[in-house]
Formats: C-alpha cells, sequence, structure tokens
C-alpha cells in the first residue's frame, strides 16, 4: 500500500458531528442479466434509439445498485449497508461512474449494456466521458458533501477530467492504483491517496479487481464499531493510512507462515483482540470430537506443473544442453529422498490446457507414471476454469471414464462453485441442486459400473446450513469420502461455522476434505471438527507470488527474496531503463555486481553492508513502475522497505541453516528472486517447511499451546 498526499492537510474550522458521504465508484462487466442484445455505444449516441432498444430490455431492468455483480460493486454496497446500518441511509449516498448512462445513482432503474471505459484509449476516454457529461456530474455531485470516496481504476479516473472545483471543508480519498496518480487533482479540499498492488490484495484476502471494495468494507466496519472515526476521517484522512495498516493479515495459507507465530511486538490492543479471538475459537474444541478423527490427516498438493531444470547451471544462468522442458525437468518429489505431501491434486482443467496431455498420460500408463509419484493422487474438474459458464463443460460420463483411464486413486464428481456473484438468490439454488444431481449421479454409475477409484462427493453451500444439508444428502448418497468446494477464500472463522454444522453428519468412516484451504493455525480446529485431508499450494506460489515473504523457515518466520532480474529478459521496468538513456553494459554491469556480492558475502569474503550496497544499487534503479513514471515519494518508501528487508535477511542468512536439499544442494541461489529455476525451487523449500510443520502438528496434535490464531478473523 503506497501513500500520496496530493495537498497539505488543510484542518476543517467547521467541526461536524456527523459527515455527509457520498461514494464514487464504478460500472462492472459483471451484471445480473446478461442478455444477447445489450445495449453497445451506438445505442448511447441516438436518444430515440435508446428509447426504443431500451423497451425491448424492459424485463431486464433494475436499479443500477443491484445489476453489477462484479467484485468491487458487491463489496461496496456491503460496505455501505454497514454503514447505513450505523447512522441511517440519508448518511451514505452511492454514485455509479457508468460508461453507458454517465454518472447515476445506485437506485436509477438501467438495462443491461456493453460499454466500458476500460477498452478505450485516452482520446476516446476524454470524448466519450464528455459526450455522456461525467466531469459536470461529478462536478454538481460532489456539492453537498463533506466526505468522497473515489474507488476507480484508472480509465474511469481519466473520464473525470480532475480537477473540479472543491472547497477546504471538503475531504476527498482516492482509494487507486499507481499509474492513476497522474490523473488525480483535488483542489482545494482535503485528501488522501492510497495506491495499492497485488501484495495488498494478498494482504488484506481479496482479488485486486476487488480491493478497492473491499477496503471499503473495511474501513466502513472499523466506523461502525468507532463512530468518531468519521469525524477524524474528515478532518484528518492521513487517519486511514493507519486505519488500513492496523487491519490484520488474513489467517490463511495463501503463505501457510501463521504471521502471529512470529517474534514481533503487538499492541496492548491487538494482543487484546488476539486473546479475546482465542477464547471465542475455543469453544469449537469444547464440542465433541468429530467421530472420525482416527482416520489420518493428509496433506494435498495441487500440481501445476511445477518443474525445474534438473541440471541448470546458476552461475552461467544456463540451461542444461540439449534440455526439452516437457520431457525433462523434473517435480520436488524427484528431488528430495520423501515427499513432503501425502497425495496430489490433478485438477482436469490442468491436464487438458495442453491437448496432447491427456493422449501422453495414458501412454506411459497413466497419472501415476506420468508426474513419476506412486503414493495417492486425486482428481477434480478443476471448478474455477468455467466459473462463469451456466454448466460446466463435462458430463458425469465422460468423467467417470477420464479418472477410470488415467488411473486415479480419488477422482471427484463435477460440481459448480457458489461464490461472489455466483452466490446471489436465484444462481446458487440452481448451482447447488446441479452439484448434487451430479454427485448422485456419479456415485450411481460408479457402484453400477464398478469402477476402481474411490469416489468424492462435493458439497458446495452459500451458509452453514446448506452445506450440512448438502453433505449430509451426500452420506445418504453412499459417499464415504466428501470435499467441502468454494470455501479457499472464505475467511476461516466462517469455515469453522461450517465444519461445526457439517460435522454432525459425519459417520466414523466417512473422510472431509477442504478444498483450497491449508491453514496451519487453524487445523486443531478442522482436525477437531473431522477434516481429514485439505490440499494448498500456497506454500510453493509464495515463492514467486508474494510481495515480500519469499522464503519460509521451520520457526515460522518468512523472508524477502532479494530480486536481481534478468537484463536480458526484457522486462518492462528493463524496457523503460533503456529507453530512458540507460545502457545495456551499465544495467548488466549493476546486475553481475549484485550477483556477486550476495554470493560473496555468502562466503563470508564481504560484509553485510558492502553487499546491500550492491544490491541496492541495481535494486533501485528497478523500482521505476511499469509506466515509466517515478513518484519519488513512493519510490524512496520502496526503498527503504527492501533496504529493511534485505537486511534482516542477510542478517540470518536462514538459507545456511536449512538442512532440505533445495538448500543444501543451491545455497544461496534460493533466496534470490530470478526465474523459474531459482523460484520454483524456493517453492519446494517452503512446500518443505509447511509439510515438516504439519508432521509436527500431526504428533502433538492435542497440544495446542503452539497454535495461537490471530485476531484476523
Amino acid at each position: 500500500m503506497t501513500k500520496s498526499s496530493l495537498t497539505k492537510p488543510l484542518v476543517s474550522t467547521n467541526i461536524i458531528s456527523r459527515p455527509r458521504i457520498l461514494i464514487i465508484t464504478s460500472c462492472t462487466g459483471e451484471k445480473r442479466f446478461k442478455p444477447a442484445n445489450q445495449l453497445t455505444i451506438e445505442d448511447f449516441k441516438d436518444t430515440e434509439r435508446l428509447t426504443e432498444r431500451t423497451k425491448l430490455l424492459t424485463k431486464f431492468s433494475c436499479p443500477s445498485g443491484q445489476m453489477y455483480t462484479g467484485l468491487q460493486h458487491l463489496r461496496v454496497m456491503e460496505g455501505v449497508d454497514i454503514l447505513r446500518s450505523r447512522f441511517g441511509k440519508e448518511a451514505v449516498d452511492v454514485k455509479i461512474i457508468s460508461a453507458g448512462y454517465g454518472l447515476i445513482t445506485e437506485d436509477k432503474v438501467i438495462v443491461p449494456y456493453s460499454v466500458t471505459f476500460n477498452s478505450m484509449k485516452s482520446a476516446e476516454i476524454y470524448s466519450w466521458a464528455n459526450f455522456i457529461k461525467i466531469h459536470e456530474s461529478f462536478q454538481q455531485a460532489i456539492v453537498e458533501y463533506d466526505l468522497v470516496f473515489v474507488l476507480l481504476g484508472d480509465k474511469y479516473l481519466r473520464a473525470l477530467n480532475l480537477p473540479v472545483e472543491t472547497h477546504q471543508n471538503q475531504t476527498l480519498i482516492f482509494l487507486a492504483s499507481n499509474k492513476s496518480l497522474d490523473c488525480i487533482i483535488s483542489g482545494n479540499a482535503k485528501s488522501e491517496v492510497l495506491t495499492f498492488s497485488n501484495a495488498d490484495a494478498s494482504r488484506f484476502g481479496c482479488a485486486l479487481v476487488g480491493l478497492k471494495g473491499q477496503l471499503l468494507k473495511l474501513i466502513a466496519t472499523e466506523i461502525r464499531e468507532k463512530p468518531d472515526l468519521l469525524e477524524e476521517l474528515h478532518n484528518n484522512p492521513q487517519t486511514l493510512e493507519q486505519i488500513l495498516n492496523n487491519q490484520p493479515y488474513q489467517l490463511e495459507l495463501p503463505l501457510e507462515i501463521p504471521l502471529l507465530t512470529e517474534k514481533k511486538s503487538k499492541t496492548k490492543k491487538q494482543a487484546k483482540n488476539n486473546k479475546l479471538l482465542q477464547e471465542d475459537l475455543s469453544t469449537y474444541l469444547e464440542l465433541p470430537l468429530a467421530v472420525n478423527t482416527h482416520l489420518a490427516m493428509q496433506y494435498f498438493i495441487p500440481e501445476w506443473d511445477d518443474k525445474v531444470d534438473v541440471g541448470y547451471d546458476f552461475l552461467q544462468d544456463e540451461f542444461s544442453l540439449n534440455r526439452k522442458a516437457y520431457r525433462d525437468d523434473i517435480y520436488a518429489h524427484e528431488i528430495y529422498s520423501k515427499p513432503n505431501y501425502h497425495g496430489i491434486l490433478v485438477s482436469k482443467v490442468v491436464v487438458d490446457k495442453r491437448k496432447s496431455k491427456r493422449a501422453d498420460i495414458e501412454n506411459i500408463g497413466g497419472i501415476h507414471n506420468f508426474i513419476k509419484f506412486q503414493d495417492k493422487i486425486m482428481g477434480d474438474c478443476g471448478a474455477f476454469g468455467y466459473i462463469k459458464q451456466e454448466e460446466p463443460p463435462y458430463n458425469t460420463v465422460e468423467i467417470l471414464d477420464y479418472y477410470e483411464k488415467l488411473k486415479f486413486n480419488y477422482g471427484v464428481s463435477i460440481d459448480h462453485l457458489i461464490v461472489g456473484p455466483f452466490a446471489e438468490p436465484g444462481v446458487r439454488e440452481k448451482r447447488y441442486d446441479l452439484t448434487l444431481r451430479n454427485a448422485e449421479e456419479f456415485i450411481s454409475k460408479h457402484q453400477k459400473i464398478g469402477y476402481n477409484f474411490t469416489p468424492i462427493g462435493v458439497a458446495q453451500g452459500w451458509s452453514p446450513e446448506t452445506y450440512a444439508d448438502a453433505v449430509k444428502t451426500l452420506v445418504e448418497m453412499g459417499y464415504d469420502y466428501i470435499a467441502i468446494g468454494g470455501v479457499a477464500r472464505t475467511r476461516t472463522i466462517e469455515i469453522l461455522e461450517i465444519l461445526k454444522e457439517v460435522y454432525q453428519h459425519l459417520t466414523p468412516k466417512t473422510r472431509l476434505h477442504l478444498f483450497g484451504v491449508g491453514r496451519i493455525d487453524a487445523l486443531p480446529y478442522f482436525r477437531h471438527l473431522g477434516v481429514t485431508s485439505f490440499d494448498s499450494a500456497s506454500p510453493l506460489r509464495k515463492a514467486w507470488f508474494d510481495a515480500i515473504e519469499n522464503y519460509h523457515t521451520l520457526s515460522g518466520k518468512a523472508y524477502a527474496a532479494v530480486r536481481i532480474p534478468f537484463v536480458d529478459k526484457q522486462s518492462q521496468r528493463i524496457k523503460y531503463l533503456l529507453s530512458s538513456g540507460y545502457e545495456r553494459e551499465t544495467l548488466k554491469q549493476l546486475e553481475q555486481e549484485a550477483l556477486k556480492a550476495i554470493r560473496e558475502y555468502d562466503k563470508g569474503n564481504i560484509s553485510l553492508d558492502e553487499s546491500l550496497d550492491k544490491l541496492l544499487a541495481y535494486d533501485e534503479l528497478l523500482e521505476l513502475p511499469r509506466n515509466g513514471k517515478v513518484n519519488p515519494t513512493a519510490k524512496a518508501r520502496r526503498l527503504r522497505q527492501h533496504t529493511r528487508l534485505y537486511r534482516e535477511l542477510l542478517e540470518v542468512k536462514p538459507w545456511q541453516e536449512c538442512e532440505c536439499k533445495i538448500c543444501q544442494d543451491y545455497g544461496v541461489e534460493t533466496i534470490i528472486f530470478r526465474g523459474n529455476d531459482r523460484n520454483r525451487r524456493r517453492g519446494f523449500h517452503n512446500t518443505y517447511v509447511f509439510y515438516k510443520r504439519f508432521q509436527e502438528f500431526l504428533k502433538t496434535e492435542n497440544n495446542l499451546d503452539n497454535f495461537n490464531v490471530d485476531s484476523t478473523e
């Protein structure tokens, strides 16, 4: 999260007990109705044509607040409902920038249309925004409000064509992206601009596309608990950064490393919240133990073709001679003497990505031979791959045949996710019924024909009660193995509420799997409520997807890997540096000096400060944003952050203490963020760490002293 103050804060001379709030958000491509004949930009250009076309779409009309079903809009409206429940409906207004209708209120009745600023070039944006009077409408709209939240992407901000007239008693808060900074001018109003990245999306537990809405919801939740924050934000908008920084990290294992177990200072308030949460969670352990806990708990890792070149030359950065990646590269379980997981989950959507892959699997004798893994392999359809389709692209007979021919140990019935906009009334019931019908047909045909793999039935739902009913139905169908789907991005406390209802229907022989949920802090509670297996690729993928915590350790501490990208790979930032006048030879020299410095420091030949100077000399240049425009404040902040993170890593040298084969064989190369062959190996190391920690839990699962849960949930 990057802070950028556009103007010096001006403290209002008017003390307002309850500032009137306006929220400006954007339309979304996802809409409640999607008829084939939606309005187009040509319809909006002609008033008579628009009237006629609108009549044809009347049956699909509804208020704009209900029409949009994109993630940002849904989260925004949840935040609005929170504020209104505290202060009343009149305290908060919402206006939506529609690329078709212009700036509209949430209660304006509209019909579906297919127009977006996101597909337009800059000149088109300004021209069309002028035609539908975005700038004038925004100017008129904000006059009556004290506190205005603007949640817009780059191109929708351009459509505002700022600045507009504002006064000193107004406060404007922008939640935006880095590339939007040049579009934001606040005039005389007090202002605060916070920009966000993928790292912030990970931190706040929301996809980047919905992050601005998620943050508004978090802000609204804080204000509901502390109403005085509303006036404080109005008078001093810089308070917002502190509010968001105080938000705890999501208790989930995308990271697989619980921040709560790190030895770092916490405020008294955080400690109090943790204690209260711990007391709340302890109530789950007071429930009777699930009847199936005698069954072993197991960890599966999803298979996404995560392989490395076994003979990669790290000093020369060269691949093996005559290497063919598809044929020669190896998995993590081929490197370690024992796999760091009990089983592997293979989704059909991954198999289908390459046309010949299925045939290759069959020709080599099945999935075990193909991925060179002789323990348990689970197959599923990969519901996230077809989430937007009205129905799954497979049928039961096809999937049964697929699991059998490829020789899976377990095969999962065809499900359809009930999440986000697909959890709306009318949609969710159809997906719920479809998932159960597929499960019934799946086990019926499995029993009738006598397939060799074990069938797994999927439970989807939108509440603890619907999940419980689904599990009850699956048990009655005859399933001994049931998977809970659609909860990968759900808060731990909500998952526990689901399990609390579900576990009442489990039998002593029922195995229960959680799809995409591997949260090490929550294992005691999951285990108590009957979970016997789970899958997660987060320890692996955090090695290169996380912004600051790429290298995990057995203590629970995680470190940032040192960024030393390839000059010759022509990344966007390298291209901008070259186009800005830097010589390739100069960049190449800085790159090589950084690599030499970290290797020499690892050997003890130079000091930490000498090494850090060389690393940061290259690193500082690479903080150039993708649009090539440097924001000095943001650049200085990132440099300070990297200096701190790299120093912390280099002081400890955790790779030297690690006993895993990756660190033993490749040493300091493991903590260099540079190309797939280093980054994936670091991911293999992280998976090793996670599995070791999981095994420790299994040995001492009755001792909860080492598993404290953060106040996230």
